[in-house]
């Protein structure tokens, strides 16, 4: 199963709750923050200088592993061997939504999750800030921060990247089975209007990929959309759909199907279809209106027990020759200057791949999602949700 859509497709169907859960968790009766700063987060006593460990909750299948020994980390291995600091890795996210009902209990009432550092998806990160749940970081323990790219500290979400670090970055684009559509694909918009396309396309049941994908389509920018422009893009998806333009809106099974022909299109998440191997699955590496830019981000809870030790993982990680060889597993964007040559060096075939290494005209014409308040998000997902029918 793709990394990407595990973690994007199981949100659908459950955000629609999210505002409701977060205000009864527990019994507690509305959603009362313990005493602190909004803009940093609430730090605990850290026990990073007695305690050499970091808990490190991640999604499955989201890390480099040996090839001849799948207990094996390589990159996680090395930091531990020289840093001295011992890692709790534990692959126990499979869903955003779940992951957010699991520890908002804890950090209502002002305790300590048990977990340092903890991968969330980037929209996530806008509600986890919103509740004052995650800690600004100590840039003196992440001197690498500095590494990131203008791209990636350019978030929507997370300005600055004050908040959030990338384990994972790309793009949503196109891809399509040339067996299957004789007139090569351009452009977004020919998914919502082509006539030899009907019947044919897959979409996204992620409201945040789609209704980006239809703004683009309408030349609206989704990093800065207002709710009447949001209302255009939901128009304009429900019109494909009702002259039945759309085979599918789909979660975790658009490649599976994608590859067995059963949809001739497809929205792709970049890292899934960079190497897909087949002469006839074509991808376009950037559309005429261009790309959704997104990220799968470190952050560090309130109250970790741990948390510069967090941030020491952190800045081992954002190494130019540590994120290329993630990079190399994972088929995911780098997002650390230097990391493009360090990838090339490793692997020149996998830098050659323009949605594993973008060109300057992908990387000018990518936009993130606009940072939605929690009223939002749930208004827009449950109306986009109406016309799915998810």
């Amino acid at each position: 199963m793709s990394r990407r859509s595990l973690l994007r497709g199981a949100m659908v169907g459950g955000i629609a709750v999210a505002g409701a859960s977060a205000l009864s968790a527990c019994g507690v009766q509305g959603h009362v923050l313990p005493p602190g700063s909004k803009e940093n987060g609430q730090a605990g006593h850290d026990y990073s200088d007695v305690e050499k460990t970091v808990v490190f909750a991640n999604w499955p299948a989201y890390i480099d592993v040996d090839a001849k020994d799948q207990n094996k980390r390589p990159t996680l291995d090395a930091f531990v061997k020289q840093s001295g600091i011992q890692v709790d890795y534990l692959e126990i996210i499979n869903d955003n939504n779940d992951w957010y009902n699991k520890i908002d209990p804890s950090l209502v009432k002002g305790i300590d999750t048990g977990y340092d550092i903890m991968v969330v998806s980037d929209y996530m990160v806008a509600k986890y800030r919103t509740y004052d749940y995650i800690q600004s970081f100590d840039l003196a323990n992440i001197p690498n921060h500095s590494k990131l790219l203008p791209s990636v500290l350019h978030d929507p979400t997370d300005p600055g990247r004050l908040h959030s670090i990338p384990w994972a970055y790309g793009y949503t684009t196109i891809a399509y089975n040339s067996n299957l559509v004789k007139t090569p694909i351009t452009s977004i918009a020919e998914l919502f209007t082509r006539p030899d396309l009907k019947g044919k396309v897959s979409l996204f049941a992620e409201m945040e990929d789609t209704v980006a994908m239809a703004l683009l389509a309408l030349g609206l920018n989704p990093e800065q959309f207002t709710d009447a422009q949001f209302n255009q893009a939901l128009e304009y998806i429900r019109r494909a759909k009702d002259a039945g333009q759309i085979r599918a809106f789909t979660g975790n099974d658009y490649l599976s199907d994608f590859q067995q022909g059963n949809t001739a299109v497809t929205m792709a998440y970049s890292g899934d279809v960079a190497q897909l191997g087949k002469p006839n699955l074509v991808t376009v590496d950037l559309p005429k209106e261009g790309l959704l830019a997104w990220s799968d981000n470190m952050v560090i809870p309130n109250f970790a027990r741990h948390k510069k030790n967090a941030e020491k993982l952190m800045n081992y990680y954002l190494q130019p020759e540590v994120s290329a060889e993630l990079t190399d597993y994972i088929d995911y964007i780098p997002s650390v200057q230097g990391a493009v040559a360090a990838l090339q060096q490793l692997d020149s075939d996998a830098a050659a791949v323009p949605l594993i290494v973008p060109t300057k005209e992908m990387q000018a014409k990518a936009r993130g999602f606009m940072a939605l308040s929690i009223a939002q998000l749930n208004d827009y997902t449950s109306r986009f949700q109406q016309i799915t029918g998810q």
